[in-house]
């Protein structure tokens, strides 16, 4: 079956909800107390270079004007104008920042996949015994606690009680940044083989990750447990069973994954929404990725700053999501025949 007319209906659909997102951060951003150019300028700033700041910023015109001017420049330009916070372009700001905060991610989608499942299996193997409850108790506090919690009891243990992983920032003083190729200090590091820095870099990147994984972690383990005890007790296994398939390959090759369609569903999604939860972890450690230049935009009042990060997120976490419905719908073809339908 075609999947053409599918991911073209998709990506309508994206275009619409990006296009939604832009007026609704642009009004939330504007209507929010404060003029962003007496902050930009300061209290004791005099009144006409608050007002020709204004204008520059078309501060002075109405709302849907102002609106028209951002999306033009956006979408002719890619020009998501200027920071009132750095001083500079704000898709600059983007550039630089944006490879931590992936850089972050990443770190920690390794930990959510692989202990999320991890976890997962292991409770279904042992369900219904001691191991099966503790890890479900575990699984509950780590949907339920947010991510900042974990980070500052992590900071708490091993930043100050047992001191063996730094606590803040992205390298350690007197360690030498590698030369900049994609600006992820890791990767930049392992092209140009400084390892002294990649370990450092890595060790900066442990608590973070892991605090800001712990919700996806707990959820992923928890969906594959119950996805695996289902269908534990489905036919085919007890067919397998019966003509003596030995119990290992039973588990592997057929139980873990069938059952895993669910977790990968909910971990692409997860992992996505990494960048959005990402903004009070990276303030915590004054980790300079991009979820912290937002936070800070937020206080500021940095108006485009603040437009800008937004739609560079909504724009991550659509296109991902897109992603995850192409490889499904081309997984599961009932997925297209009910798109279709709708």
């Amino acid at each position: 079956m075609n999947l053409g007319p599918f991911i073209l209906r998709r990506l309508a659909l994206a275009v619409l909800v990006l296009f939604g997102l832009s007026m609704l951060i642009f009004v939330i951003a504007r209507v929010i107390p404060g003029d962003p150019a007496r902050m930009a300028l300061g209290p004791r700033a005099p009144e006409y270079a608050i007002e020709s700041l204004r204008k520059q910023m078309n501060l002075d015109k109405p709302i849907y004007e102002q609106y028209y001017f951002w999306l033009r420049d956006f979408v002719t330009k890619g020009d998501l104008g200027f920071s009132l916070l750095t001083r500079r372009p704000v898709m600059e700001d983007i550039k630089e920042f944006l490879p931590a905060t992936l850089e972050l991610v990443i770190v920690s989608a390794i930990f959510m996949a692989t202990f999320g499942i991890l976890l997962g299996v292991l409770a279904a193997r042992f369900r219904d015994t001691w191991i099966d409850s503790l890890f479900r108790v575990i699984a509950y506090l780590g949907i339920a606690t947010p991510s900042f919690v974990w980070l500052v009891l992590f900071i708490l243990l091993f930043g100050y009680v047992w001191p063996i992983l730094p606590a803040v920032g992205r390298v350690s003083k007197g360690i030498p940044l590698p030369p900049h190729i994609t600006g992820m200090v890791t990767l930049d590091a392992l092209l140009t083989g400084n390892w002294r820095t990649f370990w450092d870099t890595f060790l900066h990147l442990i608590m973070p990750g892991i605090a800001l994984a712990m919700g996806g972690l707990s959820q992923a383990a928890r969906i594959t447990r119950s996805s695996m005890t289902d269908h534990m007790d489905k036919e085919y296994i007890t067919l397998l069973t019966a003509y003596g398939v030995p119990g290992k390959i039973i588990f592997m090759k057929y139980l873990l994954k069938n059952s895993l369609i669910p977790t990968v569903s909910i971990l692409a999604l997860d992992i996505a929404a990494l960048f959005a939860n990402a903004f009070i972890v990276e303030m915590v450690v004054s980790y300079p990725g991009l979820s912290n230049y937002g936070m800070k935009a937020i206080l500021n009042k940095d108006l485009n700053a603040i437009v800008g990060v937004i739609m560079v997120l909504g724009i991550i976490y659509t296109s991902v999501t897109i992603i995850i419905d192409i490889i499904v719908a081309y997984l599961d073809p009932r997925i297209r025949l009910v798109k279709r339908a709708s």
